[in-house]
């Protein structure tokens, strides 16, 4: 047994790893999608009333239930962002309570960007309602809320693109 039996790829990899140990390799940073903030790091939050509010990480209760909540954000630009589609999340749902009729299961309609034709558009569930989805009883009333609501604010808030045909 020893070095010969390794493949040249895992010769390679053995000798970067010698290597890295006597700290001739630089370490790689880790790129986390979801970060939680460190001990005495700055985060923001969301306060009740929609102020950006600071803090300070302590990892304390108060820290874990908004992170729980997912009221931490690690700039103050993504705190804004949430905020704002909070608001165009809220005066959609209450667009849809205040004009709605009676929803029937075969006919609920969904606000959706449409892959394909990149627009804001409809759709037709008649079997279930999607997680977050916001129900219209009609096809007008979709349209109806886009332009109520904002287009551009709904593209940006919802489905994170800046305008129709972009990604």
């Amino acid at each position: 047994m020893g070095i010969k039996n390794l493949t040249e790829a895992e010769e390679k990899e053995f000798y970067r790893l010698v290597e890295k140990m006597n700290g001739k390799e630089p370490e790689k940073k880790q790129d986390v999608k979801v970060k939680k903030p460190q001990i005495n790091e700055q985060y923001y939050i969301v306060d009740n009333d929609g102020t950006i509010t600071s803090c300070v990480w302590l990892d304390n209760n108060f820290d874990r239930r908004r992170w729980k909540l997912g009221n931490v954000f690690l700039t103050k630009q993504e705190a804004e962002f949430a905020r704002e589609k909070k608001k165009v999340e809220v005066e959609l749902e209450r667009y849809a309570r205040e004009h709605n009729g009676s929803i029937r299961s075969d006919s609920f309609y969904l606000l959706y960007n449409n892959k394909s034709g990149e627009k804001l558009d409809y759709d037709v569930w008649s079997t279930c309602k999607p997680q977050g989805g916001v129900q219209f009883t009609s096809k007008q009333l979709v349209f109806d809320a886009i332009e109520a609501i904002g287009k551009d604010r709904i593209l940006k808030y919802i489905f994170g693109v800046e305008s129709e045909g972009e990604e």
